[in-house]
């Protein structure tokens, strides 16, 4: 990657870059160990981590002259951002429904443990987006490129991961103090109707009940 990129013999790497495999981990993972003795068509060049721009230390882009495949993975990374948040969004509007259509209507038991067991798979899939969106917001930032953009992102704390009460309890008191997590309001041009899962209609027209009212 270093002679792709074109780079020095003593180009300095980020600290803060790290690893992120977005993969689901497999107790079928080979360790280095045993790939010394597989043979190279057993290899997977697609899970190999990709040193890109946002991996340099800070100066090495404009030392190397790198600024036009820094504005490329930029490009990249807010694409991933909008993806990540989409599917963030798709995952808590699931996570959401499922507690009020199955939870909510179990009547025995077992019927109660596969509810719940639903809301917890869409939590985790809800998790791994904010761990997505995270590692792509820390490239984009380390790019110090598009910083109009960057200005419109914020963390996402637990309490953002948190079913809306207003889905779950639509007609309980208080409802018109409460306030939205950040990501909701975000237009990023994937949050159009013609985008959403028929559940997450169904929980966006609630919160939109809930601005309007």
């Amino acid at each position: 990657m270093c002679a792709l990129l074109n780079l020095s013999e003593d180009t300095q790497w980020s600290t803060d870059a790290g690893q992120f495999c977005p993969a689901e981990e497999s107790g079928d993972e080979f360790s280095d160990a045993d790939e010394a003795h597989l043979p190279e068509m057993a290899m997977m060049p697609e899970l190999d981590m990709l040193s890109l721009p946002s991996s340099l230390a800070p100066g090495e882009i404009d030392r190397n002259a790198l600024e036009s495949i820094a504005m490329v993975e930029a490009e990249l990374r807010r694409g991933q951002i909008h993806d990540a948040l989409h599917e963030l969004r798709l995952a808590l509007g699931e996570k959401s429904l499922c507690f009020r259509a199955e939870v909510r209507n179990a009547n025995s038991q077992r019927t109660s443990q596969r509810a719940w067991a639903n809301v917890h798979k869409h939590d985790a899939d809800a998790r791994k987006h904010r761990k997505m969106y995270n590692h792509a917001r820390a490239a984009l930032t380390r790019l110090n490129l598009l910083p109009d953009f960057l200005a419109t992102l914020h963390d996402i704390t637990e309490g953002d991961m948190k079913m809306a009460g207003d889905v779950t309890e639509e007609n309980r008191y208080g409802q018109r103090s409460d306030t939205l997590a950040w990501f909701w309001r975000l237009d990023d041009g994937l949050s159009g109707e013609g985008n959403l899962s028929p559940r997450m209609k169904e929980c966006t027209y609630q919160l939109l009940g809930l601005i309007w009212y």
